[in-house]
């Protein structure tokens, strides 16, 4: 009978080692098939996108305007259905749990670009898409190829710019104002990329005199194609009978947008509410490092009854140190080098001190959105240079950049350079480009991902001994945390609650303490956007949620340092995404 028993065991062991062999068989099977697909796709999508290509650093459409009729976006429905088709035609439960990532991730592009173009129509009320300048400037100023090449395949780009513009014209239907002075401002940006340091690359290239010929009358279409659309557009603004659509989008589509952009279990209406929670609990620290800080700035004077007033009072005082409009460049790239060596000495990341940062003035076609910004590596140019942009604003009048240099004093100005730069876009694009495994993960990138890290390393830092725990800066960091928080509800409130210009200026005024110049900078930032301030809050939250969960997990062989590495390892999946594999034993 022991002798039976053993043969069944050894029997059944057989054919359990068989059925997962098969198994394991089947899975490889569906991931190559799937890989397969993946690489056929990408080729494609760069194909339908070729001025995405350009951003993404995927060179082989460089060459390729594609023209924004209504043909065009009815393609794109008709790609993203078919990929559909073709994506739901894969058993997901095979799949590796990395393909599975990419497989959610593709349902939820190809999902989100139908409802965009056919339920959303953003083509037919925002002219501000409608802008060749950014694309061009990346084809001339990355240096991805010889000097020769790029100027011949931007005078292929913009042949056809003035069927570009006019095809613009015919889309747009009944458009917002706001975006519609958002267009003109930024189109005369782009202007300036065609400026006269394009004509000394023309003259210090060894192009043949007919190639040089063909740009400089391929420039001069581009440029009076601008033009054009730019004068049409300002005639719109001036004409009395024309009828401007609210840039309010109203709770369902706004709903509807948070779950394709942001992909998250909660819920708007949760995220809302969250935000007001935490704009409570700042308030309250806020409270005890201003009391504390009131003698050292204030003297004397009598404490205001209200601690909102006390707060605002104190961050007023430290709001006066700030660097000047002429020396905040400077300021901004010795930031960047000091946050670089204290992630080093802290053991934060494994940074790639080879991988090139640079902190430039930002581009005039990119401008009158925010004071900083990063330009991320290409996904496909692994080694160019990553900038972290800041506005000139020696160019803008002495009030407005007084208002701004506070908001963005000797203090929140480190907050922005780590938000931006250090260890935050610019960083985590770099680990996206070079270091991502993944190239559906590191293309399709989250935007509740992206910003939430940025918002995350600033706490992280902060934590780590950045500025030695100075009660400015934390006085500071809790103003910045209230302005991320306060994103969630102007956001939400304008769109959904239908909340006045003046019950933001209210609330960003009073109790997020924020500037004259920010509020009047975040308020125009809510009217030509949509969900996008919730993304900041929204990924944050996630991302401390996952650290905290995967902190238990690992027990004794957590550390911070490998959490990050990990966490990055996904490129910009979104953290509902990475979570389950990162809390998957």
């Amino acid at each position: 009978m022991r002798q039976y028993i053993i043969l069944c065991f050894l029997a059944f062991i057989a054919f359990s080692s068989c059925n997962n062999n098969k198994q394991t068989e089947n899975s490889a099977f569906a991931d190559t098939s799937f890989n397969a697909f993946k690489d056929r796709f990408m080729d494609e999508y760069w194909k339908t996108n070729p001025s995405s290509a350009i951003f993404i650093g995927y060179g082989k459409y460089y060459d390729t305007l594609k023209i924004p009729d209504s043909a065009a976006f009815a393609g794109d429905v008709a790609f993203a259905k078919n990929y559909i088709d073709s994506l739901h035609s894969f058993d997901y439960t095979g799949l590796s749990d990395n393909n599975k990532i990419d497989y959610k991730i593709l349902e939820n592009q190809f999902l989100s670009t139908v409802w965009y173009i056919d339920t959303f129509k953003l083509q037919h009320w925002d002219p501000s898409g409608y802008n060749i300048g950014g694309e061009c400037y990346e084809i001339i100023s990355r240096n991805y190829a010889p000097l020769n090449e790029r100027l011949k395949t931007l005078s292929k780009h913009l042949q056809h710019a003035d069927a570009y513009y006019s095809a613009a014209m015919q889309m747009i239907k009944q458009p917002t104002k706001e975006h519609t002075e958002l267009a003109i401002k930024q189109n005369e940006g782009s202007l300036g990329v065609f400026d006269a340091s394009l004509m000394d690359s023309v003259k210090a290239s060894t192009l043949t005199q007919p190639e040089k010929d063909t740009l400089q009358a391929h420039i001069a279409l581009t440029t009076a194609a601008i033009k054009n659309y730019v004068a049409w557009l300002q005639k719109l603004l001036a004409d009395k009978n024309q009828q401007f659509r609210s840039f309010r989008i109203g709770e369902e589509l706004f709903n509807q947008k948070y779950k394709y952009d942001l992909v998250t279990d909660n819920s708007a209406k949760y995220l809302f509410d969250k935000a007001v929670e935490a704009k409570n609990n700042y308030h309250n620290e806020s409270y005890k490092l201003a009391n504390a800080l009131w003698a050292k700035y204030c003297g004397a004077q009598p404490k205001p009854a209200d601690s909102l007033v006390l707060i605002k009072t104190v961050i007023d005082k430290i709001s006066l140190h700030h660097a000047s409009p002429e020396h905040l460049l400077d300021t901004a790239k010795k930031q960047v080098h000091d946050l670089e060596h204290f992630i080093i000495a802290n053991d934060l990341f494994n940074y790639d001190t080879t991988a090139p940062l640079q902190v430039r003035i930002m581009p005039a076609f990119a401008a009158g959105v925010t004071l900083a910004s990063a330009s991320q590596t290409p996904v496909y140019s692994k080694r160019e240079t990553t900038y972290y942009n800041v506005e000139d604003l020696t160019k803008v009048p002495a009030a407005q950049a007084e208002s701004a240099l506070r908001e963005y004093n000797n203090y929140t100005l480190q907050i922005l350079s780590i938000h931006e730069a250090m260890p935050g876009h610019c960083l985590q694009g770099v680990y996206s480009s070079n270091k991502s495994p993944d190239i559906i993960q590191a293309v399709f990138g989250n935007g509740a991902t992206v910003e939430g890290w940025a918002v995350y390393v600033e706490r992280m830092m902060l934590d780590n001994g950045w500025s030695n725990n100075s009660p400015e800066m934390w006085l500071m960091f809790y103003k910045w945390a209230l302005r991320e928080c306060c994103n969630v509800i102007v956001d939400y409130g304008i769109h959904c609650l239908n909340y006045s210009k003046e019950d933001v200026v209210k609330l960003l005024k009073n109790e997020a303490f924020q500037e004259d110049a920010q509020i009047e900078e975040k308020y125009h930032r809510a009217t030509v956007s949509q969900v996008q301030l919730c993304s900041y809050f929204s990924g944050a939250t996630d991302i401390m949620a996952l650290r905290e969960k995967y902190k238990q997990q690992e027990g004794s062989a957590y550390t911070l340092k490998g959490f990050h590495e990990k966490f990055l390892s996904y490129g910009s999946a979104p953290v509902k995404f990475i979570s389950e594999l990162m809390l998957k034993k």
